[in-house]
């Protein structure tokens, strides 16, 4: 490894950029943009650092750190839906797929065994997460409100319905209810506060939510199912699960 490799190597680690793009070596050692991809290069034939997408590398080490690398993609961004369950234990399994909530649009990104998916959220939508510490690193995750609640309204990304009420059972000891229904009229979805209510109630949460933030007509708990089951008045909901 030549000098130049070394001192660049060495300084990366001193200021903890373990996530690093072309640009910011150019920046960082004042050279020409070749002369940092050169140099990038011959670091990834020696395994000393991974390329993440073009012109985009983590420390070889942090390819072990997904939420770390998802982070990192794409910002503003945090680790949401059913990849925060998860991590607040709230959800039994991780998958290989980490969903990340963001204002911005961003395809699928494969690395190693695992996909990234960007979930683009409308900017009033972005809020209610926190910074976790990875390997020296803020990554920003939902609060546990904020992943249920995220998980709740875009269905494909978070649980089954049908699994849900043992969501909600895990997460009674860990989230505050009053900012669980705080977040979902921020919303402005009166859908998602009637299968909210709904559902704690099923796990023996009595609250009560005006009439005014719920749907005036029936809706159905599981929209891609059909419109037949229970009946339930106090919500507006139909239990078709």
């Amino acid at each position: 490894m030549s000098i130049t490799r070394k001192l660049l190597l060495s300084t990366l680690k001193e200021k903890q950029m373990n996530f690093f793009t072309i640009r910011d070596i150019c920046s960082l050692c004042n050279i020409s943009t070749n002369y940092a991809s050169q140099i990038v290069y011959h670091l990834k034939m020696d395994e000393e650092v991974e390329e993440i997408e073009k012109g985009k590398y983590i420390m070889g080490d942090y390819g072990e750190y997904p939420l770390l690398i998802a982070s990192k993609t794409v910002q503003p961004s945090y680790i949401s839906f059913k990849t925060a369950l998860y991590l607040y234990k709230m959800k039994e399994n991780i998958d290989d797929e980490i969903y990340i909530a963001t204002p911005k649009r961003k395809r699928p990104l494969d690395f190693r065994k695992y996909n990234f998916k960007y979930i683009t959220i409308k900017r009033y939508k972005f809020f209610g997460y926190c910074g976790i510490i990875i390997r020296g690193n803020r990554v920003l995750v939902a609060e546990p409100e904020k992943a249920i609640i995220d998980s709740l309204e875009e269905l494909k990304y978070g649980p089954e319905l049908n699994k849900f009420k043992g969501v909600l059972n895990n997460s009674l000891d860990i989230i505050s209810i009053d900012k669980l229904i705080r977040y979902a009229r921020r919303f402005r979805d009166k859908s998602l506060l009637a299968r909210l209510g709904y559902m704690l109630e099923i796990v023996g949460v009595q609250i009560k939510i005006s009439e005014k933030y719920l749907p005036k007509d029936y809706i159905k708990l599981d929209p891609a199912g059909e419109r037949r089951g229970k009946w339930i008045s106090k919500w507006n909901i139909i239990d078709n699960l």
